[in-house]
C-alpha cells in the first residue's frame, strides 16, 4: 500500500548510546508521531538492540561511524523509496515534544517550504555565516527537494552539514524557515558557562576528537567559499577562531589545538573523497574522514589512485578500502626494494650524505640495535635480502619473510631462508626471535594491528620489535598534500603517526620503549616531493641528476630545520616495543 501524500519518515541516528536504542527518548517519543521510524545505527551500536520486526520501525546498520550526513542521505533514499513526502531528522541526544512533527508538517505545508528548522538565537557579534545557524535535529525536509539539490554533503561528516545544505536550498530558490518556537530539547557536548572580558560565554565541552572533525568541516567550507562567498568564509573562520579562544580561556588546550589543526587540515584539502571511509582506522579504530583523492605513483608504475582518508583521532592516513591479498601482492612484482642498483662513484658522494646522516642511516639500518651479543633476527618484508646478509655477516641467526616470491634473492643466494608467507604463518615453524624488524612495511599491511600481534607472538621474552615507517604528520605531507612522495599510492594502505603507534601498541598490550620521528630521510621523501613537479619537465641526463641532487640537499635541510622546531614532523616515525612484562 503506498504511503499517504503527506506521510513522514522519521530518522534517529544512534552512535555509542549510553542505553539500549529502544530506550532512547528520541526513539520512544518520535515513534508515535511519524508514519515510519528509521533508526540508523552509525557504528558502535549493539546489534541486539531494537528489533527490526517492531511494526513501523526499520533499522539500518553501518559497520563504522560514517557520519550524520551519510546517515541522513540513507534516510532520504529510504523515504523516497517508501513514497514519503517528508523527512524528520533527530539526533539521539534530542527529545521531541509531543507535537513536534505535526507543528513542522503544518508549517511546511502552509508556506510550501523546502525545510523548517528549529529557531536559533542570532550571534551577538553577527558571526553566523549561514542564514539558519541551528542544529539539524528537529528539522523537517521535503524529500523531493532534498534530492533535487543532492542531499547532505558527506564530506562534512557531521558539523556544518545542515548549514551547508540550507544554503544550497536557499541558493536554488527554495524557502527555509524557522518554527515559531522550539519543539525539541537538544543538548550537545557538555556545555558550561565561562567569563570572557566581563561577559558570559558558553563552551560546548567537546573533546579533541570532535573538535578535529568540526575544524576539518569548517576548513573545507572556508576553502570552498573563499572566492565566491568571501563574507561567509570570513564569518565562518572568525566564528571558529572565537571558539578556539573560548576553549583556551576555559582551560581546554587539547580541544583548542585540535580545532585549529582541523581548520588548517580542511582548508588545505583540495579534492576530498565523497564521504567517510567504510572502515575504521586500522591503528586506533577512530573514524576515517575524507582527506584527498590520491594521484597515481609515478615512480613504480601508474598504479590505481585511491581515496586517502585521515583518522580524526590519531591522524593516520589510510586507504578507504582494503583490496584482496592477491591484488596487493601483484603491486610488488617490480618493486624497487627487490633489486639492488650497482653503486657508481660520484664526486659529490664525498660530501653527501653528510657524516651525521650516514651515522643515522646506519643506526636505523640496524633497527636501532644496541651493542649486545647477536641473537635471532627476523626481517618482515625483506625486499632484496640485502639487510639479512648484513645481519648474517654480523653474526646473527637470520630469517626473512616477504609476500613476493621474487623477494630475498640476495639472501637465498647465501643460503638464508626467506619465507613466502604471512607473518602469522611462521608461528610454530620458527623459534622465537630476539629482534624483529619492519622497515617501511607496516604501512603496506592490510591489517597493521594483526601484523604487529603476529610479530609479538614470535618474540622471545626479552625480544624487541622495531618499526620504521613514513610519518603521516611529516612536514612533507603538510606541505605537499596528495603530491607527497611518502603517500605512494596505491601501495601505502595505512601510514601511521606517533599517536597511531602508541594507540595500536596499547590496544595489543605491548610495551613501548621508544616512539619518535626522525628527519634522517628528508633527502629522499622531502627531496622526492620537491622533485616531483620537475620530473616531467627536465629531460633525462645530467640536468636531471643535478635536479635530483639539489632537491635532495634542499629536502634534507628543510626536514632538519622543521624537526628542530617540532620533533613530531620528521619524515619517518620509529617505534620500538616488546611484549608486556608479566
Amino acid at each position: 500500500m503506498p504511503a499517504p501524500l503527506s506521510s513522514t519518515l522519521g530518522v534517529v541516528i544512534a552512535h555509542c548510546p549510553d542505553m539500549p536504542v529502544e530506550a532512547l527518548p528520541a526513539v520512544r517519543d518520535l515513534r508515535p508521531q511519524v508514519d515510519v521510524l528509521l533508526v540508523v545505527c552509525n557504528g558502535d551500536v549493539p546489534t541486539a538492540t531494537l528489533k527490526a520486526t517492531e511494526p513501523g520501525v526499520r533499522v539500518v546498520r553501518f559497520d563504522t561511524n560514517r557520519g550524520t550526513a551519510a546517515a541522513w542521505n540513507t534516510a532520504i533514499d529510504e523515504a523516497a523509496d517508501g513514497g514519503h513526502r517528508y523527512l524528520y531528522v533527530l539526533d539521539q541526544d534530542s527529545v521531541p515534544g509531543p507535537a513536534a512533527v505535526a507543528a513542522a508538517v503544518d508549517l511546511i505545508a502552509v508556506h510550501g517550504a523546502a525545510a523548517v528548522v528549529q529557531p536559533a538565537a542570532r550571534s551577538r557579534w553577527c558571526l553566523d555565516p549561514f542564514p539558519w545557524n541551528t542544529v539539524a535535529s528537529g528539522s523537517l525536509y521535503d524529500v523531493g527537494l532534498l534530492r533535487a539539490v543532492g542531499g547532505f554533503d558527506e564530506r562534512l561528516f557531521v558539523d556544518e552539514v545542515d548549514h551547508e545544505l540550507h544554503a544550497r536550498l536557499i541558493d536554488a530558490g527554495y524557502l527555509v524557515g524557522p518554527l515559531p518556537a522550539a519543539t525539541i530539547d537538544h543538548r550537545a557536548g557538555r556545555p558550561r558557562s565561562i567569563r570572557v572580558a566581563g561577559r558570559t560565554a558558553v563552551v560546548s565541552g567537546h573533546g579533541p576528537e570532535r573538535r578535529a572533525i568540526q575544524g576539518f568541516s569548517a576548513g573545507l567550507l572556508v576553502r570552498r567559499y573563499a572566492r565566491n562567498r568571501t563574507a561567509t568564509a570570513a564569518r565562518l573562520l572568525l566564528r571558529q577562531t572565537v571558539t578556539v579562544a573560548k576553549d583556551v580561556v576555559a582551560g581546554d588546550g587539547p580541544s583548542a589545538r585540535a580545532l585549529a589543526r582541523g581548520i588548517v587540515s580542511g582548508a588545505a584539502t583540495g579534492s576530498p573523497p565523497a564521504g567517510a571511509a567504510r572502515r575504521l582506522c586500522p591503528y586506533c579504530e577512530g573514524p576515517l574522514l575524507g582527506r584527498f583523492g590520491a594521484v597515481p605513483d609515478w615512480r613504480y608504475g601508474t598504479g590505481v589512485p585511491g581515496n586517502v582518508y585521515r583518522c580524526a583521532r590519531c591522524g593516520a592516513l589510510a586507504a578507504g578500502a582494503v583490496p584482496p591479498p592477491v591484488e596487493v601482492a601483484s603491486w610488488y612484482r617490480e618493486y624497487y626494494t627487490h633489486s639492488v642498483e650497482p653503486v657508481t662513484a660520484r664526486i659529490w658522494q664525498r660530501l653527501w650524505p653528510t657524516p651525521r646522516r650516514r651515522r643515522e642511516m646506519e643506526h636505523m639500518h640496524w633497527y636501532l640495535t644496541p651493542p649486545a651479543p647477536p641473537g635471532r633476527f627476523l626481517e618482515v618484508g625483506t625486499g632484496s635480502g640485502e639487510r639479512l646478509v648484513q645481519f648474517a655477516d654480523g653474526g646473527w641467526d637470520v630469517v626473512g619473510q616477504d609476500i613476493d616470491p621474487k623477494a630475498g634473492y640476495l639472501a637465498r643466494d647465501r643460503g638464508i631462508e626467506v619465507h613466502t608467507a604471512d607473518v602469522g604463518d611462521l608461528r610454530g615453524r620458527e623459534a622465537p626471535f630476539d629482534l624483529i624488524g619492519l622497515s617501511h612495511v607496516l604501512e603496506h599491511a592490510t591489517d597493521p594491528a594483526q601484523m604487529l600481534r603476529d610479530c609479538a607472538d614470535l618474540l622471545t621474552p626479552t625480544g624487541r620489535i622495531c618499526v620504521i615507517s613514513p610519518n603521516a604528520r611529516a612536514l612533507g605531507r603538510l606541505l605537499f598534500g596528495r603530491w607527497w612522495f611518502g603517500l605512494e599510492q596505491p601501495r601505502h594502505l595505512a601510514i601511521p603517526t606517533v599517536a597511531s603507534l602508541r594507540a595500536v601498541s596499547a590496544r595489543l598490550g605491548l610495551d613501548t620503549e621508544l616512539v619518535t620521528t626522525r628527519a634522517t630521510n628528508g633527502a629522499v621523501v622531502l627531496g622526492g616531493s620537491l622533485l616531483r613537479p620537475l620530473q616531467a619537465r627536465i629531460p633525462p641526463g645530467p640536468l636531471q641528476k643535478v635536479a635530483r641532487f639539489s632537491t635532495a640537499c634542499l629536502g634534507q635541510a628543510m626536514g632538519r630545520a622543521a624537526h628542530t622546531v617540532d620533533d613530531g614532523v620528521g619524515e619517518e616515525v620509529v617505534w620500538v616495543g616488546r611484549r608486556a612484562r608479566a
